[in-house]
């Protein structure tokens, strides 16, 4: 598996990875013999050619091979069957997950997602409503970042639960910082750090809506506690629902903007009114696991202009996430943000060469 992480590092993205093994794994061989010819035949652009075989020459393999033995990272492949069954259903899966830790050993996972900027109605709620989950035998998946995310992950590790961080970085970066120690325990609990990206990869916006894929597509359902109306919270919440699995929220006071998000989604009708454990543990009394068929197929609608634009856009040419933010005038994170949506729903889909198309 070392040579999966060779290419990974040296510019292959998981679509590509996942194009070009679906049928076999020999990574080492077509690692070994890389070449212009070869990427040409797969359909790589002369651009992206040079920059893959450049970086391959200055690929430091030793420093890889150390990573993975001192961190004790596992390359978990969507072929291996300890895959998370519920993310190997969702149509952006990551080809594979670069892992420290234990992967929960069965599909009840409950999401927990809200604001980094927390306040103590978070925690009164949180702690009412995570233990009861524990005690059901439920595991707790979040973010990792600060508020809810850490929050979610603490109230599971005081309890004795079974908690799982995914990164926006390399399995090698401690984004943030402070929450090291955090990491430190949710390991030595016997839970799981997971993470899509190469080692090295630093916290940038666009990392995060990939992420809150992998959140949203790990669990069974994701819980939202105090999410502004504009926020990658609700993005998460969106996620989940294009995902075909239940959203729940906890209302919250409708003076305060942190409450705004939630409230709307109950209010429209996107996510259960949730008042306490109960009300998430009654939707699953009948341990039914969501399956493939159960994922939303039809044509979504769009959210917003901006993603009616890019479509047209992308209709004429295929272009990446950079091109798109030049001819559009956007900022990458929102292209970014608004990519991954849209590949979800299907409206559009990822080329070998990291361009977007429509679908």
């Amino acid at each position: 598996m070392i040579n999966l992480i060779y290419l990974h590092s040296i510019g292959f993205t998981q679509r590509a990875l996942s194009r070009i093994f679906e049928d076999c794994e020999n990574y080492g061989d077509f690692y070994e013999k890389l070449s212009y010819e070869s990427l040409m035949k797969l359909g790589f652009k002369e651009e992206r050619i040079q920059a893959i075989l450049q970086k391959k020459e200055k690929l430091d393999t030793g420093k890889i091979h150390k990573l993975v033995q001192e961190l004790g990272v596992q390359i978990i492949t969507v072929k291996n069957p300890l895959y998370p069954e519920l993310l190997r259903e969702i149509p952006v899966r990551p080809y594979f997950l670069y892992v420290r830790g234990k992967l929960p050993a069965n599909t009840n996972l409950i999401s927990v997602v809200g604001s980094r900027k927390s306040t103590s109605y978070s925690r009164t709620v949180l702690s009412n409503i995570i233990p009861e989950l524990v005690r059901s035998g439920y595991g707790i998946v979040s973010g990792g970042a600060y508020g809810v995310d850490a929050l979610a992950h603490k109230i599971t590790l005081e309890n004795g639960g079974y908690t799982l961080a995914v990164f926006g970085t390399g399995i090698d970066r401690c984004y943030p910082r402070e929450n090291k120690e955090l990491f430190l325990q949710i390991l030595a609990s016997g839970g799981a750090l997971v993470s899509p990206f190469p080692f090295g990869t630093i916290p940038e916006q666009f990392n995060f809506p990939i992420r809150n894929e992998i959140v949203a597509g790990i669990s069974r359902g994701t819980l939202v506690t105090e999410a502004a109306e504009k926020s990658g919270t609700l993005i998460t919440a969106n996620l989940a629902l294009d995902f075909g699995r239940d959203v729940f929220a906890i209302p919250g006071d409708i003076g305060k903007p942190t409450s705004t998000g939630t409230n709307i989604l109950i209010r429209d009708g996107q996510a259960k009114l949730t008042l306490g454990a109960a009300d998430i543990l009654s939707e699953y009394e009948s341990m039914t696991i969501v399956t493939e068929n159960s994922i939303a197929k039809n044509a979504p609608k769009f959210h917003d202009s901006m993603e009616e634009s890019m479509y047209e856009l992308l209709g004429n040419e295929s272009l990446d996430a950079s091109s798109i933010g030049e001819k559009l005038s956007m900022d990458i994170a929102i292209v970014a943000c608004k990519l991954s949506v849209m590949e979800v729903q299907g409206t559009i889909e990822m080329t070998i060469d990291g361009s977007y198309k429509v679908r």
